[in-house]
């Protein structure tokens, strides 16, 4: 699984400043409604993808209530290695995808401020205890990832000490000013970053991601 994780690329200047900052993993998001959507049928998504492969990055999809056959298409076309879940995606989707040799992330959409174990728990366990790993997010009325807000981090930290099998990945407002914070403070072994990254939204800054990927790195060993 990966360590570092740029979300939501739109060009190959993205991916190549995601694989020069030390990156090791992009997300190409198959969400319509994004203001980061690629269309996953276009030879320039196809193109991006074999790019990131030649630099040796993994590439993560993103899907948004597609159906587990179209999700496997698309992942199989794409040559995609991990598949990333939001919305109402379930358990049998990702069996499913998983018996067909494919690694699948759930987005688990948190609320934003103060949050209890339990809540985590509640959220996070029908996944984590059936070995899916899980992506720890904002909740947003709007987006699904990538809008910026930023979680309870102390009570993440106590979640995952009361439940060290668990395999996540932090996101949900990260930035190069307060990613290092929050891996101290959670205990993350990998981080997702989108917004976090741009000027202006949607726009992935190259000398962002290099300041976030210099600093995750340095946290994360």
């Amino acid at each position: 699984m990966f360590k570092l994780k740029i979300c939501g690329v739109l060009l190959k200047s993205d991916i190549d400043a995601a694989a020069k900052a030390g990156a090791d993993c992009i997300g190409l998001n198959f969400y319509e409604e994004s203001v980061r959507y690629v269309e996953p049928d276009s030879l320039e998504t196809l193109s991006m993808c074999r790019h990131a492969r030649k630099l040796g990055l993994q590439r993560a999809g993103v899907f948004v209530n597609r159906s587990a056959d179209e999700i496997a298409e698309i992942a199989q076309g794409l040559d995609l290695d991990l598949v990333q879940l939001h919305g109402d995606s379930t358990l049998a989707d990702a069996n499913e995808l998983r018996e067909l040799g494919i690694d699948v992330i759930k987005a688990v959409r948190l609320p934003t401020g103060s949050l209890s174990v339990k809540q985590i728990y509640d959220a996070a366990s029908p996944w984590t205890s059936n070995g899916f790993h899980v992506l720890l997010d904002a909740e947003s009325t709007e987006h699904f990832g990538g809008s910026g807000k930023q979680l309870d981090w102390k009570t993440i930290a106590e979640w995952a000490w009361q439940n060290p099998a668990a395999q996540w990945t932090l996101a949900g407002g990260l930035k190069a000013e307060n990613v290092a914070e929050a891996i101290r403070t959670t205990g993350a072994k990998s981080v997702d970053v989108a917004s976090g990254v741009e000027e202006p939204r949607g726009t992935k800054d190259a000398k962002k991601i290099t300041q976030f990927c210099e600093t995750a790195k340095a946290a994360l060993n």
